[in-house]
């Protein structure tokens, strides 16, 4: 699910670049913004990167596990499981910052104005998900300097958005519940 759900936005993000900037190759790719190893070249240069840098369990949405009827038989599953993946979005332009700053507002501008993902908006939507919401992530400049320092990375103009809400269920049997029948109707003494 996260690699689908990552997968469509990214489409969707390259989707509107492309249109807005030309150019036949991706203007952005799903990667890892660590560094480079010594001496190596960085295949995500002169690109937007979205890179997974969180996740986390929206509590919001209880569930206490699913049952569900079968030809007349019921099972019981652990609880659907829902995410909220932490995404940065960073515009990995070493050698160019103008062009870093209007790829990274460009991004930003898209997801202001595409904060919804749905079937009735998208149709590449993915089939086995409801919808997909992007909401930017105000960090602050310590949580911003650790970000950078986990990465191992120099700093790069970028954005955190929250992608919500990631479904994960795998309907797996816990155990069958048996059938409630209803007794025949006896007149006998």
């Amino acid at each position: 699910m996260i690699d689908t759900a990552l997968g469509f936005v990214l489409t969707e993000l390259n989707t509107y670049l492309s249109a807005s900037f030309g150019g036949g190759e991706k203007h952005a790719v799903l990667g890892s913004v660590a560094s480079p190893a010594a001496g190596g070249l960085d295949p995500n240069e002169n690109r937007v990167v979205l890179s997974l840098v969180n996740l986390e369990r929206e509590t919001a949405i209880g569930s206490t596990g699913f049952v569900a009827g079968a030809a007349g038989a019921y099972t019981k599953t652990n609880p659907t499981l829902y995410l909220n993946l932490y995404v940065l979005v960073a515009a990995n332009y070493p050698n160019n910052y103008d062009n870093a700053l209007k790829m990274l507002s460009a991004c930003m501008g898209f997801f202001q104005a595409r904060q919804l993902f749905d079937p009735q908006n998208s149709a590449r939507f993915p089939a086995d998900m409801a919808q997909l919401t992007m909401e930017i992530v105000s960090l602050s400049l310590a949580e911003l300097s650790t970000l950078w320092a986990v990465l191992g990375n120099n700093y790069l103009p970028s954005a955190v958005y929250k992608l919500r809400m990631i479904t994960v269920q795998n309907a797996w049997t816990i155990n069958a519940i048996p059938t409630v029948q209803t007794p025949a109707a006896s007149l006998e003494n």
